[in-house]
């Protein structure tokens, strides 16, 4: 008779998010995952079926309940230039918190994986990249709209410099000071201008 999952199953994914997040898929062992988690190791197979399986539901849940409520303010915000910025400064103050002191477990995905993702893997990080566009762009227009940059500015392109820029800064944030990391977020909101 089989035995009655005794965990939380969001629980546990959340712990798991946590563990990629910081190690990274390719340094993340099973035992990590295992300590981590409170969960045997037939309870993880029996659940999420392999690590990769277990890494892709990590990764589509950062999504969702990590990434996509941080921009969402981009979107939601009556703010244009300003909404930015302040998006742009508290991910880094996330890292020099120590709220998240490593990162986005989606860019830091992108840096590890880079051409080596599997399809279910470069739908969610491509999902990630234009969602964070779209927030971006309904920023930028709402600036567009508020006179704070030019009418003629290609709001388009500049969010997709933005996903660039926001991308790069998660890793920046890990190394250069809280001051030249404010001094490279005004130097980016100048340039928008």
């Amino acid at each position: 008779m089989p035995r009655n999952k005794e965990f939380d199953r969001e629980e546990v994914l959340n712990k798991a998010m946590m563990v990629f997040r910081d190690k990274g898929f390719e340094a993340t062992s099973m035992q990590d995952l295992v300590a981590t988690m409170g969960i045997n190791r037939f309870s993880l197979y029996q659940t999420f079926q392999s690590k990769h399986e277990l890494f892709v539901q990590a990764l589509q849940a950062y999504y969702e309940k990590v990434a996509v409520p941080f921009y969402s303010r981009l979107r939601d915000s009556d703010q244009g230039i300003q909404a930015i910025e302040t998006t742009l400064m508290e991910l880094v103050l996330r890292i020099k918190s120590g709220r998240s002191s490593n990162g986005c477990l989606l860019c830091n995905t992108i840096a590890e994986l880079g051409a080596k993702k599997d399809k279910r893997t470069t739908a969610i990080l491509d999902k990630y990249l234009k969602r964070v566009e779209r927030d971006f762009h309904a920023a930028l227009l709402r600036a567009k709209a508020l006179g704070e940059i030019p009418k003629d500015a290609d709001t388009r392109e500049r969010a997709k410099v933005l996903v660039g820029y926001s991308t790069g800064l998660l890793s920046l944030a890990k190394v250069l000071s809280k001051k030249e990391m404010r001094q490279s977020v005004k130097a980016t909101i100048a340039a928008l201008k």
